[in-house]
């Protein structure tokens, strides 16, 4: 299966009417070539993905603990699918827009999982606007990127730390907020630094402000001395004894 994307024109086109589309973006039924009149708005990529992407989703409200395990759920799915891809292929935010608008399947999801559509969310989940911090935020895109940060080929569970980054909400949304997120090798380091204190702790139950708190002395270590220079077990130890 060759992958798909927006041309520039149509993606440019569809950003440019989100506030008239609102509604059409809550229907579940397809728009898209009654809005173009018929005239082409995609073309297929020459990167080949092993199978389509069909995810799993609840109808419904659903908790945030739900959330979680659901978001745990796609990306698995979805990596399993596009594993091969490069971070700089998994950049295309005409790939991924294009994914939100045109596939029957990753509409629905969207709309399962967030319920309350506004307009500035349809630009923020149907969209990839800004390649440096909206790639977090696409309905689809995200789940790449969760897993591109965690997986880990060599383990026995190789989802192993996507399952900690996903523990619940806050401790994923905190986690993609911080710089720790933009450097695969450190990402791995704290979220393996997390899961031990979580086997330690022996619940999820004051988990979030241990990582809160955590995040914010990484964050201020890293104003003094460059992390990026630090050998991995050197920053899992700092993540594991900051005080």
């Amino acid at each position: 299966m060759l992958l798909s994307y927006l041309t520039d024109e149509a993606y440019k086109e569809l950003l440019n009417n989100v506030e008239v589309n609102a509604e059409l973006y809550l229907s579940q039924d397809e728009w898209l070539n009654n809005f173009f009149k018929g005239k082409p708005y995609s073309a297929q990529s020459t990167v080949q993905a092993l199978g389509a992407f069909t995810p799993s989703y609840t109808n419904g409200e659903i908790t945030d603990e739900e959330k979680s395990e659901n978001d745990l759920i796609n990306t698995r799915i979805l990596y399993d699918t596009f594993k091969k891809l490069t971070p700089l292929q998994a950049s295309n935010k005409y790939m991924w827009t294009y994914m939100c608008h045109a596939i029957p399947e990753c509409r629905k999801y969207i709309l399962n999982r967030w319920t309350d559509m506004r307009k500035n969310t349809i630009k923020t989940r149907f969209f990839v606007t800004d390649i440096r911090h909206s790639l977090f935020d696409n309905a689809i895109s995200r789940l790449w990127w969760y897993a591109h940060l965690t997986y880990d080929e060599t383990s026995i569970n190789k989802y192993a730390l996507t399952e900690v980054l996903l523990s619940n909400q806050t401790i994923c949304t905190d986690f993609m907020d911080t710089y720790n997120s933009r450097n695969v090798i450190r990402a791995k380091d704290v979220l393996g630094a997390l899961k031990v204190f979580k086997e330690e702790l022996g619940t999820s139950r004051g988990l979030s402000e241990y990582f809160r708190d955590c995040n914010k002395y990484l964050n201020r270590y890293a104003a003094v001395s460059s992390l990026d220079f630090l050998e991995p077990e050197e920053i899992r130890d700092i993540a594991l004894t900051y005080s």
